[in-house]
């Protein structure tokens, strides 16, 4: 941190003055104010295939010896995202992309003053470690096998970026496809049992011969899980065969559900197609 007596803009003596209800190095004669902002230091978190977190053993005071993730301070000409690549490939040969940002933490420290860390999810495009500039090794730890890290700021971005990678690793099943108001063509109880479905009506919606559906009876409140069958396109047949075609008669509506599965970043995006027909059964509203 540098110290100033002198005003950088008129080099007036500097004299601290309340400012805003705080005591603050400051020019009486210009106004300058002395504010002394945190540094501004970038963090990239590298998880392997293994679930291993990539650290290096410091090379440099603050934390000399110790181990940590690859960071550094942001240089005037760069954003932080690039100053999370550049440590990272400096510190480790690793060379990478960043993904997602992880968050924003502070880390007080006696060298700099108080430090603001932006951490960053990066994904290595390149496997070979070699120790290099700041840093005394560089090596992959299993997540439960981490050594102790001195900077509770690292050790909230690995504890963060953990429970990130849980929670995006846990798919959810949401809605793909809906037909509603489908009316019952045709029952035919000698069939293994399934649902059949008008095909240009399956294609609209993306649901495949086969895929398993939930399909809902209005008019009885029925409910079943059976596999779609394609009837041919244009016919408006919509059949219950088998079992299924105990839990309706013709004329009663239906509406039928297909499902997928995805993890909550795409779930989050994604629309699911759905179409209402009419009394014939063909789409009246997409």
């Amino acid at each position: 941190m540098r110290n100033h007596n002198f005003c950088p803009l008129c080099k007036t003596k500097l004299s601290i003055n309340k400012l805003n209800g705080t005591q603050r190095l400051s020019c009486t004669q210009c106004g300058w104010v002395h504010y002394g902002n945190p540094l501004p230091s970038a963090v990239a978190f590298v998880r392997n295939e293994k679930n291993e977190v990539l650290l290096i053993k410091r090379g440099v005071q603050p934390g000399k010896g110790k181990w940590a993730l690859p960071s550094g301070f942001v240089e005037a000409d760069e954003i932080p995202e690039q100053a999370a690549l550049r440590e990272l490939q400096e510190e480790t040969g690793i060379r990478g992309t960043v993904t997602s940002l992880i968050g924003v933490y502070a880390e007080p420290t006696r060298m700099y003053g108080n430090v603001i860390l932006i951490a960053y999810d990066v994904k290595s495009i390149s496997e070979k470690i070699c120790a290099g500039t700041d840093s005394m090794e560089a090596r992959f730890f299993h997540v439960n096998r981490i050594p102790r890290i001195p900077f509770s700021s690292h050790r909230s971005v690995i504890q963060d970026a953990l429970a990130k990678h849980a929670t995006s690793s846990m798919n959810l099943t949401v809605l793909k496809a809906k037909i509603t108001e489908a009316r019952i063509t045709h029952t035919r109880l000698r069939y293994k049992g399934s649902m059949g479905i008008d095909g240009a009506i399956m294609k609209a919606v993306g649901i495949l011969p086969g895929e398993m559906v939930h399909v809902l009876n209005y008019d009885n409140g029925e409910r079943l899980e059976t596999y779609a069958i394609e009837e041919r396109a244009g016919s408006g047949r919509m059949v219950l065969y088998g079992p299924a075609s105990l839990k309706g008669e013709v004329g009663q509506k239906l509406c039928i559900l297909s499902y997928a599965s995805m993890n909550p970043g795409t779930a989050e995006k994604f629309k699911a197609k759905v179409v209402t027909l009419n009394k014939k059964n063909r789409i009246k509203r997409h």
